[in-house]
């Protein structure tokens, strides 16, 4: 490192040590944190950190330059003049940074992201960001100064580190599974997911997967990770097939962490192993592995998805200010947060790690990234919780910026076998220690996945980024440390109109056995239930369609109300044929002249 650059890292180290605190000073440390030596500040803080490519950059030019790299040239599309930092550029082999999109549809996305969200959180053109590789990082450190000398050059940063946390290889992948369960038999471990229980103690996901489309049907989630074990016999989605971009390995420990977090979300219903949140949303991987690391990977997802998709990023950023645990939210980067502000303001719903570093975010050493009123990417930061209590798990990040907490501990998961490992097949690996914002991160996105897919199918619209924000504040019991709440799924569903009247107070019932479903209305009303294999989706001018095909609908009764309420045992014969098949149900409740249709449920056979 050069003695000024060494110059620049001690002061940026000294800086939160020295930050003024009077209303005069912070108003001048407010001004800082949103200069251009600030982004220089926090560059030097980033460069020392071990997850960092240290001779390669990634440079960001001033907006409105019009900047677009052709054939290796620049040239300015708004009549800015380029020679200077052109020349710099002919020091490294210089590419687009984000290479998922091409420079006009870069632009679009970025005017769409402008207009949707307000000044202080819009993202800088992801056109405008580069990538510049150097022989050494001795090289990388003096073209960075160079560089910083110019006006034109916004940012100026160490490229985030695209590799893996290896813990050794893993066991050498079986043949490719069998349809149905592995031998030997798997165990149900559904009775342990305790995170499904009702709230206070869990996210009140096993009745809210009563409801149709409450378990992400037609959603897409798209998971930025490294690796996954593709064909484990309980995530039938996590196959090479669902992937975006190019195949990535899965020969680290990596590959176990990817695959806990997709079963989290879609882990398949039926008689063995875990469920997933969101069973039925149309799960896909990118690896940052083969997509240009995680900023670009954010980019293809977005460009693979459309408004109210989710994109879930589980993964942290070693800060490493104070030491190897200091993990914050990768969007400390700032072509992470232009990727995710560029997302959300494009209609997208971000889930992100808030980090197991057991910091305040709220701290002045970070320069208010992570302040909403300073700059706000639009992604829901989640962090972890105690599972038996509410208080914040001794690992977590914490502060103003959190959006939710799930459970960080005693997490049921796919792919680490501490549970479950027989043979040492990682296809049937399964543990009971899924644990930090890892497993939380997973919760909270199935969460609004769910909400998603509960707002197509029963108020015929997706849910806006607000929307989901208000829901998440507002439900579930608040933690008594700062990281919001947990959020109670079906208290969420009631709130927004999705559930109101038919409720199944478990999802699946097993061949031979019987469940109870309780239609809800008005005393002394009186309302009509309806049964089908199948779902369809005839309005008939009410409050809300008609969610079953009307040529294979059965009327199973009327039920009369006096209390407001009623109960009807749904009782399934003993047919391991019909294992697999979903019994869906809707009500008519009527009072005098008056029909209200009730949301539709769903009632799997396992």
């Amino acid at each position: 490192m050069t003695p000024h650059l060494q110059a620049l890292s001690f002061v940026a180290a000294l800086l939160p040590l020295a930050l003024p605190t009077s209303a005069s000073a912070q108003q001048a440390t407010d001004m800082f944190a949103g200069s251009r030596a600030a982004n220089r500040a926090l560059a030097a803080t980033i460069a020392r950190s071990p997850q960092v490519l240290g001779h390669v950059l990634n440079v960001k030019l001033r907006e409105g330059c019009g900047a677009e790299l052709v054939r290796g040239r620049l040239r300015s599309r708004t009549g800015v003049e380029l020679a200077a930092v052109q020349a710099l550029f002919d020091r490294a082999v210089s590419t687009p940074l984000f290479t998922a999109a091409p420079w006009d549809e870069l632009d679009q996305l970025h005017r769409r992201a402008v207009e949707n969200l307000p000044p202080q959180s819009r993202p800088g053109h992801l056109g405008l960001w580069y990538r510049l590789e150097l022989p050494s990082a001795a090289a990388a450190d003096l073209l960075a100064e160079e560089l910083w000398r110019l006006d034109l050059v916004d940012n100026v940063l160490k490229e985030p580190l695209a590799s893996t946390a290896s813990c050794g290889p893993l066991p050498v992948p079986a043949p490719l599974p069998l349809p149905n369960d592995i031998p030997p038999p798997t165990p149900d471990f559904t009775s342990m997911q305790q995170n499904f229980l009702p709230s206070p103690l869990g996210h009140g996901i096993w009745q809210a997967q009563g409801v149709l489309g409450a378990r992400g049907q037609g959603i897409g989630f798209l998971m930025v990770e490294s690796e996954w074990v593709f064909d484990h016999e309980d995530v039938s989605q996590c196959v090479p097939s669902h992937v975006i971009g190019p195949l990535p390995g899965s020969s680290t420990t990596e590959a176990y962490h990817g695959t806990a977090g997709a079963s989290a979300i879609s882990a398949d219903r039926n008689e063995y192993g875990i469920t997933g949140i969101a069973d039925e949303c149309n799960l896909r991987f990118l690896s940052q592995l083969t997509n240009g690391g995680v900023a670009n990977s954010l980019l293809v997802a977005g460009t693979n998805s459309q408004p109210g998709d989710v994109v879930m990023l589980v993964m942290m950023f070693l800060f490493a200010q104070n030491g190897l645990q200091d993990w914050v939210p990768y969007e400390i980067l700032q072509q992470v947060y232009d990727a995710t502000a560029t997302l959300t303001g494009n209609g997208l719903i971000v889930a992100v790690s808030a980090g197991n570093g057991d910091n305040d975010l709220d701290d002045p050493r970070f320069l208010r990234r992570f302040d909403r009123t300073f700059r706000d990417s639009g992604a829901l930061f989640c962090t972890s919780s105690m599972a038996v209590t509410l208080d914040k798990a001794p690992f977590s990040n914490y502060g103003s910026r959190i959006d939710a907490n799930g459970w960080g501990d005693q997490v049921l998961g796919c792919g680490i076998g501490t549970l479950f490992f027989p043979n040492m097949d990682r296809r049937q690996a399964y543990t009971a220690s899924y644990t930090g914002t890892s497993a939380a991160v997973p919760a909270i996105a199935g969460i609004v996945t769910a909400l998603q897919g509960a707002a197509v199918r029963q108020l015929g619209q997706r849910l806006t980024l607000a929307q989901i924000q208000q829901l998440l504040w507002t439900h579930g019991p608040l933690s008594p440390d700062a990281i919001g709440r947990r959020p109670d799924l079906y208290a969420m569903l009631q709130t927004m109109g999705a559930a109101d009247g038919l409720d199944v107070s478990e999802p699946d019932v097993a061949i031979g056995s019987s469940e109870t479903v309780t239609v809800s209305g008005p005393a002394g009303s009186g309302a009509l239930l309806f049964a089908s294999f199948a779902t369809g989706n005839t309005p008939l001018g009410y409050n809300r369609p008609l969610h079953l095909p009307l040529g294979s609908t059965l009327t199973l009764g009327f039920l009369p109300l006096p209390q407001g309420t009623a109960n009807v045992p749904i009782a399934v014969p003993n047919d391991p044929g019909l294992r697999g098949l979903s019994i869906y149900l809707q009500a008519g409740v009527l009072t005098g002249a008056m029909l209200h249709v009730t949301n539709s449920a769903q009632l799997t056979i396992v």
